[in-house]
């Protein structure tokens, strides 16, 4: 029985990750489209998440359902207190704001030929993420996983191409990264 409960923990802990990983990188997507300033991330985050609860929640129980392997789930009790990492969230948009110059001059230096008007604004938001994890947050995140993570979320929501573009610029970064 003890089994059943880490498994359920895990995927209920796997689709809250994920779905906080997706609304962060839309997040980003925002404040990039809209002009606003990244480094002002952490103000924006309680009204987007009041603004897309509904779109949240659905994510998250469809990820749930993708994960479980029981027969029947229990969703009637969700809200987007459980359908998020908040703590994760808040940490990541708390470091984005402090780094945003500098992950944005690592995504420069390790896109080769590539400036960051010519990315695509999806996967901008995507690398923006994964970058933040990667370097500032490696030490509660394992980095192959937010490098896994970005790229499935590359296949999810990019072009063809966009997942082999930021495999490797996270690859770049996060060689870099561990010389040092």
């Amino acid at each position: 029985m003890k089994n059943d409960n880490v498994s359920k923990i895990s995927y209920i802990e796997k689709a809250r990750k994920i779905t906080s990983r997706e609304y962060l990188m839309k997040l980003i997507y925002q404040i990039d489209i809209l002009n606003c300033e990244l480094k002002d991330i952490s103000d924006y985050l309680e009204d987007f998440l009041v603004n897309h609860e509904e779109y949240i929640i659905n994510r998250y129980e469809e990820l749930v359902l993708q994960y479980s392997n029981e027969s029947c789930v229990n969703l009637e009790d969700v809200n987007i207190n459980n359908a998020v990492d908040m703590e994760y969230m808040k940490k990541v948009c708390v470091q984005l704001g402090a780094h945003c110059y500098e992950i944005e001059g690592l995504i420069t230096k390790h896109a080769l030929n590539w400036s960051l008007d010519r990315i695509a604004k999806v996967d901008l938001a995507i690398l923006k993420l994964a970058i933040c994890e990667v370097v500032y947050m490696n030490d509660e995140i394992p980095v192959k996983v937010a490098i896994n993570e970005a790229v499935d979320l590359a296949k999810l929501y990019c072009d063809d191409k966009s997942p082999k573009f930021i495999n490797g610029i996270l690859g770049s970064v996060a060689n870099g990264t561990q010389k040092k």
